[in-house]
C-alpha cells in the first residue's frame, strides 16, 4: 500500500528540488571549483545553514544533485529503448530523449562534464571510478540492445560494445556541440545524422547473406 505524502515530506522533497536547482544554476555560471555554498543559498533564496539540513556538505550536495539529473536522462533514455520496436526506432527515439534531456536541462551540462572528467584529486579520482562503473554499466545495456537486434538480423554481427562505444560517444559529441551552440539545427537532423551514420554501417548487405 501507498501512503500519501506528509506535509513534512512534501515540503522537503521541494526544498530539496530547490536547492539542487539553484547548485545548477552557480555551477552554470561559475563552474563547480567556483560554486560556494554561501552561492547556492544566496541563488535558492535561503540562510546557508538551510542546506545543512538536508546536505552534509557542498560536495554531496553536487553529488546528489548530479545523480538526481542523471537518474531522470537514464529514466527517459531507457523508456525509450525498452520496447518491442525495430532497432532503428528504438535508437531514434533514445536519442531524442537525451537530446530534448539536454536542451531542457542546459544548466546541467557543465554538471555533467565536470563529474564526468573531474580533475585529479583522490576524492575527485574516487567519485571517477564511481562514475567510470556507471558509465560502463550504461554501455552494456547499448551492447545488449545491439546484439539483440544482431540476434533478430537486424543488424550484421559485429562486437556490440564497441558499437554501442561508438554510438554513445558519437551522440555525446554532437549533444555537446549543440548545448555550445546559439543555433544548432534541428534535433531530428541530428538523430537521423547519428542514426543512419550508425546503421549503414551494420545493416546486412547481400553480400552477407
Amino acid at each position: 500500500m501507498i501512503y500519501p505524502k506528509s506535509k513534512e515530506e512534501v515540503v522537503q522533497e521541494f526544498r530539496i528540488q530547490s536547492l539542487q536547482e539553484a547548485t545548477m544554476r552557480v555551477i552554470a555560471r561559475k563552474g563547480i571549483a567556483g560554486a560556494t555554498m554561501q552561492d547556492i543559498a544566496d541563488e535558492a533564496g535561503v540562510a546557508k545553514g538551510t542546506i545543512y539540513l538536508y546536505f552534509r556538505d557542498r560536495d554531496e550536495l553536487v553529488e546528489k544533485t548530479f545523480e538526481n539529473a542523471i537518474t531522470e536522462l537514464h529514466r527517459r533514455v531507457d523508456l525509450a529503448l525498452d520496447t518491442d520496436a525495430p532497432l532503428e526506432q528504438r535508437l531514434r527515439d533514445s536519442l531524442r530523449q537525451a537530446i530534448d534531456f539536454f536542451r531542457d536541462n542546459g544548466q546541467f551540462f557543465r554538471l555533467y562534464i565536470a563529474q564526468r572528467f573531474p580533475e585529479g584529486t583522490p576524492q575527485q579520482q574516487a567519485k571517477q571510478k564511481r562514475h567510470c562503473d556507471q558509465y560502463k554499466s550504461r554501455m552494456l545495456k547499448l551492447a545488449a540492445v545491439f546484439e539483440e537486434a544482431m540476434n533478430r538480423g537486424e543488424i550484421r554481427r559485429v562486437d556490440p560494445y564497441r558499437l554501442a562505444l561508438f554510438f554513445a560517444e558519437g551522440t555525446n559529441a554532437i549533444i555537446v556541440e549543440r548545448v555550445m551552440e546559439q543555433d544548432p539545427p534541428p534535433a531530428d537532423a541530428d538523430v537521423e545524422l547519428i542514426v543512419s551514420s550508425i546503421l549503414n554501417g551494420v545493416r546486412i548487405q547481400r553480400s552477407d547473406i
